[in-house]
């Protein structure tokens, strides 16, 4: 009965969220942080945040760096194999989850409410996050789902997430990267069949201590 009960109340969240435009975010920034280098010596992971929220601009530059798109050829951010572009990359956050469309640079919004705990699984730290980037890989988009094509997702879901870490470690906010999370939940929650496959997720949020600033 909770399951079905559970169920009727992400259903109707989805059908809201549905009806809402996507929510435009602003140009990402093509100047700022530390440079690369210096990124690289302050790379480290994390688990203390702030719990304020990113601004639209430091989110719009962090999923940028994700999987923007910095050519007119729509080329992005992050290398793909045979740049197949099939990892997509969803936002959790205490007022829904969202994916983000990076032709338009803006967020899709999917589902209302706090699905946080999903991502964090069993570890509570990561709830503390004001939000947390889900990588996926779209079978769909790769049009191969053999050995080999798994490992290349795989190795490409990789690569974004380390341009998340060092675009964190250079512009001073906090992330660990993570395997560890609900997939059951989520793809009930996102409705993914087992063409999705669900690999990474990066908490980010602003240092703790950045509170008393």
């Amino acid at each position: 009965m909770k399951k079905l009960i559970l169920s009727a109340v992400v259903s109707c969240s989805m059908l809201c969220m549905c009806a809402q435009p996507n929510v435009k975010l602003p140009a990402p920034a093509k100047k700022g942080g530390k440079d690369v280098v210096e990124s690289l010596w302050a790379r480290r992971s994390g688990t203390e945040f702030s719990s304020k929220m990113l601004t639209d601009q430091d989110l719009s530059n962090l999923l940028f760096s994700a999987i923007g798109i910095n050519r007119e050829d729509g080329r992005l951010t992050s290398p793909t194999a045979r740049n197949m572009q099939e990892i997509r990359v969803f936002v959790f956050t205490a007022e829904g989850v969202s994916e983000y469309m990076n032709k338009e640079n803006s967020l899709r919004p999917i589902v209302k409410g706090d699905y946080r705990q999903l991502i964090a699984a069993h570890q509570d730290w990561v709830k503390q996050a004001p939000l947390s980037l889900l990588i996926v890989a779209d079978e769909t988009k790769f049009g191969s789902n053999n050995e080999r094509s798994k490992t290349m997702m795989a190795l490409d879901a990789g690569i974004v997430c380390e341009n998340i870490n060092l675009f964190c470690a250079g512009t001073g906010l906090v992330t660990r990267p993570r395997a560890s999370m609900d997939e059951a939940g989520i793809k009930s929650l996102l409705g993914f069949d087992d063409t999705i496959t669900l690999l990474l997720n990066n908490p980010i949020g602003y240092p703790k201590d950045s509170e008393k600033k």
